[in-house]
């Protein structure tokens, strides 16, 4: 017996029974009955139990009318949130909250000026001197300067030197004046460079001591003045 006999031999042996294999088994497909389909439905109860979960109840809940109490439960819903969240921190956590709450009422408090309702200061009398939409011409910044220096008042003084630039120069129509406008918006006004340098020197001495609310010597005062002095000249070589 030959070799190439034998393979034949081993070759039926081995391929042929696949192929009986793969047809019988579409043979069984094609015979499967698909007129009849059973469809499963789940049991109610299990259904039923979903239902009552709050996490598959995809609905919207009726809204409610009173608004106090919507703002209550809101309240109570945020509260309980923070809460459970301070309970996890840690105790380092908590103190520094606590700190950062007790500074911001502290600002809320100064700013507002409540702190007086707990201990009175001193505070510094504001000159009764400020610009109408109409200045008095008859106004006399000198001679009211020189009051306030005899008796001390130099803060006072150096807030009507202020009023006198202020003054000089919408007497000069350098700048538009208004009641509404800052010292920022007068600075804008002006187009000359050096009229815009001196101005904004004068303008930090003033909110320094003005907006400070500190008193200072005499000594300051007439160094001041000197800047205050310098403008005034400056003014009037402007043509």
């Amino acid at each position: 017996m030959n070799s190439r006999f034998i393979r034949y031999i081993l070759l039926i042996i081995l391929v042929i029974p696949g192929f009986s294999g793969i047809t019988l088994f579409a043979s069984d497909n094609s015979a499967a009955d698909s007129s009849h389909v059973v469809v499963r439905q789940p049991d109610s109860k299990f259904i039923e139990s979903y239902r009552t979960q709050k996490e598959f109840i995809y609905t919207k809940p009726p809204v409610k009318i009173n608004f106090l109490r919507q703002l209550w439960d809101y309240l109570i819903k945020r509260f309980k949130i923070l809460w459970n969240v301070s309970e996890a921190m840690p105790l380092i956590y908590k103190i520094l909250m606590g700190g950062l709450v007790v500074f911001l009422l502290f600002l809320a408090i100064t700013k507002t000026h409540l702190y007086k309702v707990f201990y009175s200061d001193n505070e510094i009398e504001s000159p009764n001197y400020e610009f109408a939409n109409t200045v008095d011409p008859s106004f006399d910044f000198d001679e009211a300067i020189r009051i306030q220096m005899s008796q001390q008042q130099y803060r006072v003084a150096i807030r009507l030197l202020y009023l006198k630039v202020i003054n000089q120069l919408r007497v000069k129509e350098y700048i538009r004046f208004s009641k509404e406008k800052t010292n920022v918006d007068y600075f804008r006004d002006l187009t000359d460079e050096d009229l815009k340098a001196r101005f904004y020197v004068i303008t930090t001495i003033y909110n320094h001591v003005w907006y400070g609310d500190v008193e200072i010597a005499e000594d300051q005062f007439l160094r001041f003045e000197k800047s205050f002095q310098s403008f005034y000249t400056a003014i009037d070589v402007q043509k």
